[in-house]
């Protein structure tokens, strides 16, 4: 009796924060040796899988526990009046309640926080794939003023434990670059679509290919002098492990300073280090090394050297997900046979 009125009075939709001990366990971990709970480094990331379906433009992404299914459909219609000869592209999301309790609309007080949740998770996912400008929209074009492709990209967070708008950007990527809209000719003015099985489909053209890199930054005061080396050491990204006769100076009075806390970035983080966070990091970019979108949530202020250091890091980051991204796009189109007639 006692548990069925237990869980009468927890609403539906009730979120339930990360304890105190877990909490605790993980701030630990991070301020006595730089240490993640799930047995990672501070700059390692999660195994990244991405499987393709049999429909061209369909695309299922595994980061760790993090599961994100893309999908691509066309359609012509006639454009927008201010952009006569431009496509579209359009991107909608679908996160339900089984993707994680925190995105449960139901019950007193959660619609709110999961509707906020949802919504910046849609700005976000905007600003990397649509705002970005990757697609070329101009060679959506068939018809000036009269007829354009219109792409719609649906994005279905299936799980979250962590980093989830890193999964759907590649997703996101992977789904477009996949797809394949069939061969369109203009008859008198008319558009004329050609089946598949008559010729061959026509990949999208794109500027560039932009990924996301997130990361977790914690505010750690260290106990003691060794254990503040030791984060000093820990927390340098390669970029500035590289370069580091240049920031002895620096350290040295970061090291004699123990009301300094030291800025910890977690690549890749998972749902509890996400959680807790004091700050999030994200970082859109392509592989030409190009910034697309900085954004920051937190109210911790950080150097702009950390987010310099952050940078170099995270251009390494998204080059080896741009490299694995045309491995599997290429491995997908050697196994794939197109019949034309």
């Amino acid at each position: 009796m006692q548990a069925g009125k237990q869980r009468e009075a927890m609403p539906a939709g009730h979120l339930v924060g990360p304890s105190h001990t877990e909490v605790q366990f993980l701030e630990r971990a991070l301020q006595g040796a730089a240490l993640r709970t799930d047995g990672r480094r501070l700059r390692d990331a999660r195994k990244l899988q991405v499987h393709f379906g049999e429909r061209l433009g369909w695309c299922e992404v595994h980061l760790g526990d993090t599961v994100v299914i893309a999908s691509v459909d066309a359609s012509l219609g006639p454009p927008r009046e201010e952009r006569p000869y431009e496509g579209t592209l359009t991107v909608t999301t679908d996160m339900t309640p089984m993707a994680g309790v925190e995105y449960d609309a139901n019950g007193p007080g959660a619609a709110g926080e999961a509707r906020e949740r949802e919504a910046l998770f849609d700005r976000l996912l905007e600003r990397a794939v649509r705002r970005t400008e990757a697609l070329d929209r101009e060679s959506l074009c068939i018809i000036a003023g009269k007829c354009v492709w219109n792409i719609v990209l649906t994005v279905h967070l299936l799980s979250d434990d962590g980093a989830p708008l890193d999964a759907a950007v590649f997703a996101c990527m992977a789904a477009l670059r996949h797809f394949r809209r069939p061969d369109v000719s203009v008859d008198n003015g008319q558009a004329v679509v050609h089946p598949t099985d008559e010729r061959v489909p026509v990949p999208l053209a794109f500027h560039h290919t932009p990924l996301c890199v997130t990361y977790a930054v914690f505010q750690v005061r260290p106990e003691s002098d060794t254990q503040r080396q030791l984060l000093l050491a820990q927390g340098r990204t390669p970029a500035r492990a590289a370069g580091a006769a240049m920031d002895e100076d620096e350290d040295e009075e970061k090291a004699s300073r123990p009301d300094l806390d030291v800025a910890l970035a977690l690549l890749d983080p998972s749902l509890l280090e996400q959680t807790v966070a004091h700050s999030l990091v994200t970082l859109v970019l392509n592989a030409q090394r190009e910034l697309c979108v900085l954004d920051k949530a937190g109210g911790v202020a950080l150097p702009y050297k950390v987010l310099l250091e952050l940078l170099h890091d995270a251009t390494e980051r998204a080059a080896a997900l741009s490299a694995q991204l045309e491995k599997a796009l290429a491995d997908d189109a050697q196994s794939r046979v197109v019949d034309v007639q």
